[in-house]
């Protein structure tokens, strides 16, 4: 299996975020409260809308249309300007739970709630959303906290993509492409990651 790298641009015209949930809801069998019990394995599944592209352009993303390999798209955040993040790393290996420990942020630099994030374990990309704000302090360090758990244990000084997450995953939804009388092709698909 392969990752393919798709291209940046165009970007695309819209992006529909999706949670894919490993939760349990635990409902008692003679009345009571619910409880939602939180699991690793929470993931995300991004789908994206393609403006029109000549025909020669929409040759680019023919590795959409690959079979047993996964891709690697940017994320699209559109109107946020990640600014200047510095060389974020994963700062302790063992890392469980909700929270990321980083450190090689630029002092001071906020990572606003609902940011994207991709952590790269063993050359695989992991999305993330920040649970909420946090400032990095003046030495760069920061305890970021999480939408949903951590999928794998980073290793200690992991790559940490903030100024341009990526999701990595199988292609899903892709219907046919549409070639239209002015030559134009639109597209949509979902990437959705893999663990």
């Amino acid at each position: 299996m392969s990752v393919l790298t798709l291209p940046t641009t165009p970007t695309p015209a819209s992006m529909g975020i999706a949670l894919v949930s490993a939760k349990n809801t635990l409902t008692p069998a003679f009345g009571g409260d619910e409880q939602d019990i939180q699991r690793k394995g929470s993931r995300y599944a991004l789908t994206f809308a393609m403006p029109p592209m000549t025909y020669l352009t929409s040759m680019d993303w023919d590795d959409l249309m690959s079979e047993g390999d996964t891709v690697l798209m940017r994320v699209f955040q559109p109107g946020f300007d990640a600014g200047a993040p510095g060389t974020p790393l994963v700062n302790g290996a063992g890392q469980s739970g909700t929270s990321l420990i980083v450190d090689g942020l630029t002092p001071y630099y906020v990572i606003r709630k609902g940011q994207f994030l991709s952590v790269v374990t063993s050359g695989q990309h992991f999305l993330y959303r920040a649970a909420s704000e946090v400032v990095a302090g003046s030495g760069g360090a920061a305890t970021i906290p999480l939408r949903t758990m951590l999928r794998r244990s980073p290793a200690n000084n992991d790559v940490v993509k903030i100024a341009e997450p990526m999701i990595e995953g199988f292609v899903r939804d892709l219907g046919e492409y549409t070639v239209g009388a002015n030559h134009l092709v639109g597209m949509q698909f979902t990437v959705r990651e893999r663990e």
